[in-house]
Parts: structure tokens; C-alpha cells; sequence
């Protein structure tokens, strides 16, 4: 076995180095929280390296029902400041515990002037979304760049010294956004597609974007009874939908009894993935070609 011999003049200087405390304001202090991996990968975008970014949910867990753990809001703790996507349960449900206990912690609403989809109290399940407020606003291009605003303004007041840096990485964003939304209508418009039929309703506001319609299977966050599933399957084949929609979070039992009586598909995907961008791509395609 070969032994490290560290000269005995340097074991006082390791000693101190190692034991010196980190500078406040250095890069190792500089980090960021958000709730999604999508999140992550648009602030990134703007920050750059300037951040660390720490995630909460990870890209296998259900955004709507995710409770973080003692230690992730620990390690939260640590952060300059948490960008929320603004109405997420666990958002409301925590994130005023986790300022009373880390004051310092800046809290920004990424979804602040956004035009949000609201109605009547939406009951998913064992959860609610308070005053109907549709949570889903980072699978639409035209909210992304609205948060993207609001996150530019957040690191700027976070790290002014690099204002104009994350300046130019936001119009680089805002350009790509503007590309992508017309690469989404192009696909959406040449396909002629109106509607599709999804389980959970979490495309309502790429929905709104191109003019589509979204048909829920879900009521009210609850399993279709044996009424509704009738009219959805009227509905369906009179429309003729050949494809259902499921996030990869949910079960898929209801859409497959559906499909399998319509003679149609099960399109699973995932609304947490990392890859945003080619996610929203993915979307537009699958729904284009939902009635082949």
C-alpha cells in the first residue's frame, strides 16, 4: 500500500485552509431553489453558471401530490432564494413554513402577471387547487416567456454585478421561445387537429395557445363514473380521436379502458421532464397525429 507523505511544513497551512470559513456572497453561496425540473432547465438559461440550482421534485414524482421531505427543506435553507412556479399544493402548503423558518430566503413568483387559467375549486383526489387556479403554467411557450421576465428581474436583484450578462442570455431565451412557438404552431395548424383527450387535465394552457380544446377524463380530480365514460366514448368517436393522453405519473387505468372500447392509443409522456424544449415538440407532434 502507497502512503501520501505530506512535507511537515505544509500540515499547518492545510489545517487553516481547510478549516477557513467559506466567504458570504462567494460562488459555493449562490444558490437557487425551484420546484421543477423544467424550472431548472429555463432559469438556467439566464443564470448561466452564475448559480447553483437545486430542484425539489424529482423527474419520477407527482407534482400534484409531492411532499418534500425534512431534509430537502433543510437544504432549501441554504438557498438566496426560491423561484416558485406560483400555485403548485405544495407551494402554498409549505413554502410559508419555509420563510417563517429562513427569513433571508427571498421568494419569487415566477407566475405573477400571467393571464392564469381559474374556475370553480379543481379537486384532484386527495388535494385542491385552491380558487380553480390551474397550476400547469410551464407547459405553455407564451407563460414561459412571461416567467422568464419575472425570473431575469429576480437575479438581477440577486446579483446585480451581472445584470447585463443575464440581459443577454434573456433575449437569447426569448428568441429561442418565439422559434419554438412557432415550430409548435406550424405542427398544430398543418395537422388540423382541434381537440384531444387527455386523463389529467395538464395541458390547458398549451391548449389555450394553439386554439385546441382539451376533453378531461378525469372529473374533478376524480376517476370517470360509468356515465361520463359513456359520453366520452360519444365523444370521441365523433370526433374521432385515435389517441388518449396520460402524464407518466398517473395511473393509466381509465385511459386504457377507454382506448381499448375506442380501438385507440395511449399516449404516455411526461410534463416534469428535463428536456423542455423537445418535450414541447413531442407534445405538438403527439397531438398532431392523435387522430391517425
Amino acid at each position: 500500500m502507497k502512503y501520501l507523505i505530506i512535507p511537515f511544513f505544509l500540515i499547518p497551512l492545510l489545517i487553516i485552509t481547510s478549516c477557513q470559513p467559506k466567504k458570504k456572497g462567494s460562488e459555493d453561496d449562490k444558490i437557487i431553489t425551484v420546484s421543477t425540473l423544467p424550472q431548472k432547465t429555463i432559469i438556467s438559461k439566464i443564470s448561466g453558471d452564475k448559480f447553483h440550482i437545486n430542484v425539489l421534485i424529482p423527474e419520477e414524482g407527482n407534482h400534484e401530490t409531492y411532499e418534500p421531505t425534512s431534509k430537502q427543506m433543510a437544504e432549501t435553507g441554504k438557498s438566496m432564494a426560491y423561484f416558485k412556479l406560483g400555485y403548485l399544493d405544495f407551494e402554498i402548503n409549505w413554502l410559508d413554513n419555509l420563510k417563517q423558518n429562513y427569513p433571508a430566503m427571498k421568494i419569487y413568483d415566477t407566475s405573477e402577471g400571467l393571464d392564469l387559467i381559474r374556475g370553480a375549486e379543481i379537486h384532484h383526489g386527495d388535494h385542491v387547487h385552491p380558487g380553480g387556479v390551474d397550476p400547469h403554467i410551464w407547459l405553455s411557450v407564451s407563460a414561459v416567456r412571461i416567467q422568464a421576465g419575472n425570473i431575469l428581474k429576480g437575479l438581477i436583484e440577486l446579483d446585480p454585478e451581472h445584470k447585463t450578462y443575464y440581459e443577454n442570455n434573456y433575449n437569447g431565451l426569448v428568441s429561442a421561445l418565439d422559434s419554438l412557438d412557432r415550430q409548435i404552431r406550424q405542427i398544430i395548424d398543418a395537422s388540423g387537429v382541434k381537440e384531444f383527450m387527455i386523463y389529467h387535465p395538464s395541458l390547458g394552457y398549451f391548449a389555450r395557445d394553439y386554439n385546441l380544446e382539451q376533453i378531461a377524463i378525469e372529473q374533478e380530480g376524480k376517476e370517470p363514473s360509468p356515465r361520463y365514460m359513456k359520453q366520452l366514448i360519444e365523444i370521441a368517436r365523433e370526433k374521432q380521436i385515435r389517441a388518449i393522453f396520460v402524464s407518466s405519473q398517473f395511473s393509466k387505468q381509465s385511459a386504457l379502458a377507454l382506448a381499448d372500447q375506442l380501438n385507440a392509443r395511449v399516449e404516455e409522456f411526461n410534463p416534469v421532464s428535463a428536456d423542455w424544449d423537445k418535450n414541447m415538440l413531442d407534445i405538438a407532434e403527439k397531438i398532431a397525429s392523435s387522430k391517425r
